[in-house]
């Protein structure tokens, strides 16, 4: 996949999340942790706890791949004790801000290191967190082994979160597996913007038909365009999905060529955005409850 990524400096990402969902954090205490993402500052914080306050260098609300580099982006690296990447091809650009001068001796995590991928296009595909069990079976046991070399004496409470936040992530899953068992098995079928969704649609069940924008920031051809509408047809899709950081459009035009009248455009998948998206949990219920709304 070949993003056109490009990152800025941002303020801390407080985690402010409900009491079932993770727990409470103080930011500004020991460590300061830098993540390339909001998605990826989160998780990272529950694990951390209050020993630590983890920034993400791309603001909420914004994917990686439309942004815009700034000559400043490099000074989000300054101080910090670790720095959390996802790798596979997502987050590039923190290479090139490491290379400006900042960060090159800190210690680095890139989260998708050792896990299987899926390939689309023959690259890998680095949406891993969109399925939950991944980020419990890698994610969570990655970034506590990480906090324990930077802080040692963390390790217990470093243990303890990761274990109260798996078991969170656990149950969420459960609910959307339920919530997914909702959808008559005909209409489990996902057109989406952008190839977002490989992995969450193995985990829960869904069937890929296809995708408007293989490469982001390369509009389909006219005849791509109509090559699509002629397979979403074919298919019987009941709705188009795109995501709250895209232009519509092309979601729109798409629907309306196919004959479909549901498109929702309001998914975050590669950053946070407003309450209740604002962690990973919510984010991942609230996508799940607009997409079984949009097929059942």
């Amino acid at each position: 996949m070949r993003l056109g990524i490009s990152v800025v400096a941002i303020a801390v990402v407080t985690l402010a999340c409900a009491a079932k969902d993770a727990p409470s954090t103080s930011p500004g205490a020991g460590l300061r942790i830098v993540a390339t993402t909001t998605v990826l500052a989160d998780i990272v914080q529950n694990v951390a706890g209050d020993r630590a306050t983890v920034v993400s260098i791309i603001p909420p609300g914004v994917g990686p791949e439309d942004y815009e580099p700034k000559p400043d982006d490099a000074r989000a690296l300054d101080g910090a004790d670790l720095i959390v990447s996802n790798g596979a091809g997502l987050d590039d650009f923190l290479d090139r801000l490491i290379s400006s001068g900042q960060g090159g001796e800190t210690p680095r995590l890139v989260l998708g290191d050792g896990i299987p991928t899926i390939e689309v296009d023959g690259e890998p595909n680095p949406h891993f967190w969109l399925d939950p069990s991944l980020v419990v079976e890698h994610y969570l046991p990655a970034i506590t082994n990480a906090l324990e070399k930077v802080d040692p004496d963390g390790a217990t409470t470093y243990r303890a979160n990761a274990a109260t936040y798996a078991a969170s992530v656990t149950a969420m899953d459960r609910d959307l597996q339920d919530e997914v068992a909702t959808i008559p098995e005909a209409n489990r079928k996902l057109v989406t913007f952008h190839d977002a969704f490989p992995y969450f649609a193995r985990h829960y069940g869904f069937e890929l038909i296809g995708v408007i924008l293989p490469n982001p920031g390369q509009e389909p051809s006219a005849g791509e365009l109509a090559a699509l509408v002629d397979t979403v047809k074919s298919a019987g899709v009941h709705a188009v999905f795109s995501e709250a950081q895209f232009d519509p459009a092309l979601a729109h035009t798409l629907a309306d060529e196919a004959g479909i009248t549901n498109v929702i455009s309001t998914l975050y998948t590669d950053a946070l955005g407003p309450a209740p998206a604002d962690t990973y949990l919510g984010m991942m219920r609230t996508d799940m409850a607009a997409i079984v709304d949009a097929l059942r």
